[in-house]
């Protein structure tokens, strides 16, 4: 329809005549609805206010604090505001176009409208336009569609004149508010429009935000966050920190709906700003009785994955907040979606909270809804039911029995999360042949490179104890050996460096030289810029192999070797005390002696310690305060060692040839998790050097510096994590500690021979004895938990300062245990 025949048609004069309040065409009655997609900071009490209820907007509550403003001041008397026609439109003549872009639901007609009026359009019939073709189906498909782009210049024009100065206090229906920008985003993030002319409008959005936010609707502030989130915008932290920081004086505003959305978001996007997290807790409980089951749902998983537990206001409010969730939910569970079944279930093993009442509703409704669950419910659900050891047997046998039919559909996350949960339980859910299957379908994954290193390890350690029954072993075996178990076991042996000694820890004397840059054509400053930086750098040995080694790591996607294949790998690293037969042919076809699930063939030190960290286990849950989080599993900050060793310490003199020595004894103690090494770097070692002076009673002969070095001795590998604080790398370094104090001892008994050599087996980190300082002797070193990648990398760089130190590691898994569930 032409401009002449809208007049003709007498739409212009209706509209007049009717005054034509305008059309809310900037989508703000717009909700959108967070969809789940597949499920993958700072805190401090300080950041929360000392007094009033996070979510009031009255005078009362605005205190000074860093995160809050002022609630916005009325009108001067004897201000006139501008009219809601002025606020929106030109003119009614614009506002009735408005309602006619509206009511179009052809994505064509719509866009020949606009591209035949677009230069009498005012802003708000532009935005109208982008924002009704969002909802058009086929529409997502047209962002190279010359009309398409002409709105988004338009659109990107009239939004670079926002931070024109004045602009701010402006008014009439072309300046920019809180409420278009929301209704920009969100047609974007409906249209995944986020590359290319879109990805320019978004970052021009993002840098003109944050000034307008303080003018800014609940509605506004949930729709941004819920848009950036929707097209997975992680670089634009500037924009949701000032959402979130306006979120949490206007919470009060939210509907149920702003809230799961708010809690959705900025969990996809994987931002954590407390002081917003907390005023969502509270007042969800508030408006709990006007969630949806949807929305109760994406607020639970929300919380579940920022990981909302372990500081003392957070926990609090949150494990208040999970508890009435699970309580809503469960009276709403007839209304939940298989999703929602699956998802809320997920979020409650990820929070570590185990609610057997939960649990037990949802095996119950989920029996009868379990023929729609997709793979991925099937595997997430049945990880929520094993992680915290809830053994529902008819549900878990629905659950295997549909996983069996749908094999084929899994991806290899999924077939790798199935089959642990189902062989963890020891109940015979599954047998050989549906192993067998499930194995067909992985490899096959695996052979089109659809998986990642760990799910292969999950895998093989999983379906071990069936290795006689399977028919597919020898091939998942070999699959194993050669893609993750022999390359990774490689590069931890290449840290250990056995017999480079000193040559192994300096750098090269010579620098590499760098090879001459081939000639390119048109190359322009930029590439002869990276040609000229592209020397190589000069590394030593052992850096060169911790490089290597982290490399290969990132590329496989490894954290663990798990509780069988980690004990194979530390007997081919020479870690494991000869004495000890478990897995000792773990490759093998034919079942071994000692089991995994067994300590038979474990050596008599390990039974010891077993023993002593079960009766300290014990002893920590009894004194052990109430737990809000992590109440199953093998959580880092439980996970506990015991050490025993006897050490001969000597140093060389030059005056006699016959070195002084000292013996270092343990017969057994406790060593824990520390987050001495997750602080500031001017904080760090400050925590161990101020407990082991308390521990020993101010005899030390170590410094803060000697603890910073041995804690960069002990590096390890970030895989998925940082890990720094893990018990075994902490238990190395009180052996290291107590080894650089009896050096000192020994030098002040001796008082001879040459003291700036045997400093300079500290300063190296090298005790093999070419420095002047000798090491040798046995150490026993147990774990509740087997050792992560990065630990193994630790006790390798130990191994490597060390070489004279037999190490005998042995471990236990928590899965099998349970010694840490509380």
């Amino acid at each position: 329809m032409s401009s002449a025949s809208f007049y003709s048609a007498g739409a212009f004069h209706a509209a007049v005549a009717d005054e034509c309040t305008t059309f809310a065409a900037v989508a703000d009655d717009f909700a959108p609805t967070g969809s789940l997609g597949s499920v993958g900071a700072r805190s401090s009490a300080s950041f929360y206010p000392s007094s009033g209820v996070v979510g009031s907007k009255t005078q009362s509550f605005v205190v000074d604090s860093p995160w809050t403003r002022k609630p916005r001041e009325s009108a001067r008397d004897g201000e006139e505001r501008p009219s809601s026609r002025e606020r929106r439109h030109r003119s009614s003549w614009h506002a009735a176009l408005n309602k006619r872009l509206v009511a179009m639901e052809d994505v064509e007609e719509l866009l020949c409208t606009a591209d035949e009026m677009l230069t009498g359009m005012d802003m708000l019939n532009t935005i109208t336009v982008l924002n009704k073709l969002s909802r058009l189906k086929g529409a997502a498909k047209l962002h190279h569609d010359p009309r398409v782009l002409e709105i988004l210049y338009r659109i990107e024009s009239w939004l670079s004149h926002a931070n024109t100065p004045g602009a701010a206090e402006m008014v009439g229906p072309e300046i920019v508010h809180a409420r278009h920008l929301a209704s920009i985003t969100t047609a974007l993030a409906r249209l995944q429009w986020k590359d290319s002319t879109p990805g320019r409008l978004l970052r021009v959005i993002a840098s003109i935000a944050p000034p307008l936010l303080t003018s800014a609707r609940a509605r506004d502030l949930s729709n941004l966050a819920w848009a950036f989130a929707t097209l997975d915008l992680r670089k634009f932290d500037s924009v949701l920190m000032a959402i979130a920081r306006e979120a949490v004086v206007q919470i009060s505003d939210f509907t149920e709906q702003n809230l799961s959305n708010t809690c959705w978001a900025f969990a996809k996007i994987g931002l954590r700003h407390d002081p917003l997290i907390k005023a969502i807790a509270d007042e969800t409980l508030r408006k709990l009785g006007q969630f949806s089951p949807q929305g109760l749902v994406n607020t639970l998983w929300g919380f579940a994955t920022l990981v909302i537990k372990g500081e003392e206001c957070l926990g609090k409010s949150s494990w208040q907040l999970i508890n009435a969730l699970l309580e809503e939910i469960i009276r709403r569970l007839p209304d939940c979606t298989t999703q929602e079944l699956s998802n809320s279930s997920w979020a409650c093993c990820r929070l570590g909270v185990r609610h057997d009442g939960f649990l037990a509703a949802v095996a119950s409704e989920g029996l009868k809804k379990v023929a729609g669950y997709t793979c991925q419910d099937l595997a997430n659900t049945a990880m929520a039911f094993a992680k915290p050891n809830v053994y529902h047997e008819h549900f878990l046998q629905a659950l295997a029995h549909h996983a069996g039919r749908k094999m084929r559909q899994f991806e290899a996350r999924e077939v790798s999360n199935a089959l642990w949960s189902f062989t963890i339980f020891n109940r015979d859910l599954v047998g050989p042949d549906w192993l067998d299957h499930a194995l067909e379908h992985f490899l096959e994954l695996v052979q089109k490179r659809h998986y990642e290193g760990w799910e292969l390890v999950q895998v093989v350690n999983a379906c071990w104890s069936f290795r006689h029954q399977l028919r597919h072993w020898s091939s998942l075996e070999k699959t194993f050996h050669d893609r993750v178990f022999t390359r990774v076991v490689g590069a931890l042996d290449a840290i250990i460096g056995r017999d480079q000694g000193l040559l192994g820890m300096s750098e090269p004397l010579e620098a590499p030289v760098a090879p001459a840059p081939s000639k390119l054509l048109n190359a322009g400053p930029a590439t002869h810029g990276h040609l000229a930086g592209s020397v190589p750098e000069r590394l030593s040995p052992l850096e060169a192999a911790r490089r290597s080694a982290q490399r290969l790591i990132d590329e496989l996607q490894v954290d663990f070797l798990g509780p069988i294949f980690t004990r194979v790998a530390m007997r081919d690293l020479g870690f494991i005390d000869p004495r000890d037969r478990r897995q000792l042919c773990a490759f093998a076809r034919a079942p071994t002696v000692g089991g995994p699930d067994s300590s038979t063939g474990s050596p008599g030190w390990g039974d010891v310690a077993r023993e002593a960290v079960a009766e300290t286990l014990a002893q920590i849950r009894q004194e052990l305060g109430f737990m809000w989080f992590d109440r199953f599993g093998p959580h880092e900050r439980r996970v506990i060692s015991w050490i025993s060793f006897e050490l001969k310490v000597e140093i060389s003199s030059e005056a006699s040839n016959v070195p002084c020595m000292e013996t270092l004894s343990e017969r057994g103690r406790i060593c824990s998790f520390s987050l001495d090494e997750h602080r500031a770097m001017d904080k760090r070692g400050l925590e161990t050097f101020a407990r082991l002076e308390a521990q020993w009673k101010g005899e030390v002969l170590f410094t803060l510096q000697d603890v910073r070095k041995g804690q960069e001795w002990l590096q390890g590998l970030f895989a998925q994590h940082d890990r720094a604080g893990h018990t075994e790398r902490q238990a190395l370094l009180e052996i290291i500690l107590e080894i650089i104090s009896a050096i000192r001892r020994l030098e002040r008994k001796s008082h001879r021979g040459n003291m700036a050599q045997r400093e300079s087996s500290i300063e190296l980190g090298l005790f093999d004895g070419s420095l002047g300082a000798r090491v040798s002797g046995e150490l026993r070193l147990f774990v509740c938990h087997f050792c992560c990648i990065s630990c193994m990398a630790a006790i390798c760089n130990f191994v490597r300062r060390f070489p004279h130190i037999q190490i005998h590691i042995d471990y236990d898994d928590v899965w099998k245990t349970r010694l840490l569930d509380v």
